[in-house]
């Protein structure tokens, strides 16, 4: 059936209906969603006849979403006989969909007998360009991506370092044409959230949430998630004021009063974007000088409602009525606190190497980064880390398809003496 375009027309039909139905609040302008739709499409064609999955865009339909208390995208709502029996917000797998769908819905895994000669963990520059080379060489190759091609690099609206596209780029289109071109030479991609792994076995063998996967070798190319400030209430109040991007989220905040936290060149272009939306924005940093390249200098200073907070730490998230509504900051020089009232807190200080799978199998660094060469060999044999997920000098779209080609080199070589 695929997915129902949802309005007020057909809404109370369908919610009342004899299937439940899973309804997608999302917007034109919201990154996250188009990363979310290749997700949702497969949970259609899943669970086809247990389930009816429909989409509503929220700029349509303004009141109706009010109503319901929708205050980010993409929210997944899940309706039977006309009530809310549960919803997701900002899903960030495909696998966390089905957590909660099949609290309802069981859905049984099965196990897959095929030996893959590579799989690639992670869908993104790395991980596609590894699955490129690797199909071209004639390798069995499997994709395993948990939400949509592209990983953090999608949610990125203009790009403008990468070769090729003398206008930039949006990282989704990137992704997108990143995973064409793999496919094209005969890999596949599997919608997917790996939840263990054994990797000391000449066979690795991957335990997901699509069940068991058996591989003679391994590429991680799980790159990086964001940093959070580690505040208590920090996880409750995410989407009720805290975010982590400004591209996602910053529509909810038009005509508002919102702080910037960091001082890299994601916390520069989040600040930027956002002083397109709010009323106000506040950059807040613990240096007195930021670390984002000059590019962005100038188009900060020269933004009128944008005010700096020097030699700032946010240390309190100040909560009311189950929201964010301001935020408390010391001077880290004479300790001094103050609050800071705001309506929204956009938090941009970097990214910590998704790895939490690999401890204890695959040698990191104190940082938590897989330790690797530039043949991006692992002292695992048959495992290699690509791109932002292990130790190296620069971390750049550039640098992680480099490590995917590095990566398939070394592992042919290494298929060839398992042979």
């Amino acid at each position: 059936m695929g997915i129902i375009s949802v309005t007020r027309e057909n809404f109370d039909q369908l919610t009342r209906g004899d299937k439940p139905l899973l309804l997608e609040f999302q917007a034109p302008w919201c990154t996250y969603c188009r990363r979310l739709q290749g997700a949702v499409e497969e949970i259609a064609q899943q669970y086809e006849g247990q389930l009816v999955v429909g989409a509503m865009n929220i700029d349509d339909e303004e009141a109706l979403s009010d109503s319901l208390g929708i205050e980010l995208v993409p929210t997944l709502m899940l309706f039977q006989n006309g009530q809310v029996l549960s919803h997701v917000v900002n899903p960030p797998s495909k696998a966390a969909i089905e957590s909660f769908l099949n609290q309802e819905l069981p859905a049984p895994q099965q196990e897959d007998e095929h030996l893959y000669d590579m799989v690639v963990i992670g869908g993104g520059p790395a991980g596609y360009t590894a699955a490129l080379y690797g199909a071209r060489a004639g390798l069995d190759t499997l994709v395993l991506e948990k939400l949509s091609a592209g990983g953090q690099m999608a949610q990125t609206t203009q790009i403008d370092n990468y070769p090729g596209f003398e206008e930039g780029v949006d990282g989704f289109t990137l992704g997108m044409k990143l995973q064409a071109g793999a496919q094209r030479f005969g890999a596949q991609t599997l919608i997917a959230e790996v939840q263990s792994v054994q990797l000391d076995a000449p066979v690795k063998v991957l335990h997901t949430s699509q069940g068991v996967i058996r591989s003679r070798t391994v590429v991680i190319a799980t790159g990086a998630d964001h940093r959070s400030l580690g505040l208590e209430g920090e996880e409750a109040l995410t989407g009720r004021g805290v975010s982590y991007c400004a591209a996602c989220d910053g529509m909810f905040f038009k005509g508002k009063r919102v702080a910037v936290v960091g001082g890299g060149n994601s916390a520069a272009a989040d600040a930027l974007t956002l002083t397109r939306l709010a009323k106000e924005v506040i950059l807040i940093h613990r240096r007195d000088q930021l670390r984002a390249t000059k590019v962005y200098h100038d188009p900060l200073q020269q933004a009128d409602n944008l005010t700096f907070q020097w030699n700032s730490q946010v240390t309190q998230l100040l909560e009311q009525d189950g929201r964010l509504h301001g935020v408390t900051l010391r001077d880290v020089h004479t300790g001094e606190e103050r609050t800071l009232e705001v309506d929204g807190l956009f938090v941009s200080i970097g990214r910590a190497p998704a790895t939490q799978l690999f401890q204890g199998q695959v040698p990191m660094d104190k940082g938590g980064y897989l330790i690797a060469d530039e043949t991006t060999r692992t002292a695992l044999p048959g495992v290699y880390a690509a791109g932002d997920v292990r130790t190296k000098p620069l971390r750049q779209i550039v640098t992680a398809v480099a490590d995917g080609a590095a990566a398939v080199q070394a592992a042919e070589e290494y298929l060839m003496t398992q042979s």
